[in-house]
C-alpha cells in the first residue's frame, strides 16, 4: 500500500515538473518570437503545478517531503499571477484611452469612407 502511494506521488510530481518545464519553454518561445517580430505567443498555465504537488503531498504525506513546494515556486506560470493585477490595470488604461474618442453607446455610426454613393442598385455595364 505504501509503495503504491509513493509511486502515485512520484507520478504526480513528474507531471508537475513537466508543467513547469513546458511553462518555461513557452516563455522562451515567446521571447524568441518577439525578437523575430512574430506577434503570436504561447501562454503559460498557472496553478496546475501547485495542484499536482498538493495532490502528491496528500497521497504521500511525510513531514520530510515539504521540499515538494519548491516545484510550484519555480514555475514561471505561477509567477504570472503576481503580475496579473499590473497587466489588468494596463489593459484597462489602454481601453480607456482608445474609447475616449469613440461615440457613446447607441450613437451614430461613423461612415466607412467619404466616397459619394448614389442611391439605387448598381448599374450593369
Amino acid at each position: 500500500m505504501d509503495t503504491s502511494r509513493l509511486i502515485l506521488a512520484i507520478i504526480l510530481l513528474l507531471l508537475a515538473g513537466y508543467i513547469v518545464a513546458m511553462n518555461w519553454g513557452c516563455v522562451a518561445a515567446s521571447i524568441r518570437n518577439k525578437k523575430r517580430g512574430i506577434d503570436r505567443h504561447p501562454s503559460t498555465v498557472p496553478i496546475v503545478s501547485f495542484i499536482l504537488v498538493a495532490l502528491a503531498h496528500l497521497v504521500y504525506p511525510r513531514p520530510e517531503k515539504n521540499w515538494m513546494i519548491v516545484i510550484p515556486l519555480v514555475d514561471i506560470g505561477n509567477w504570472s499571477l503576481l503580475w496579473l493585477p499590473n497587466g489588468l490595470i494596463q489593459e484597462w488604461r489602454k481601453r480607456k484611452r482608445t474609447e475616449a474618442g469613440a461615440p457613446p453607446n447607441d450613437g451614430p455610426a461613423l461612415p466607412i469612407d467619404s466616397s459619394s454613393v448614389t442611391e439605387g442598385p448598381p448599374s450593369v455595364r
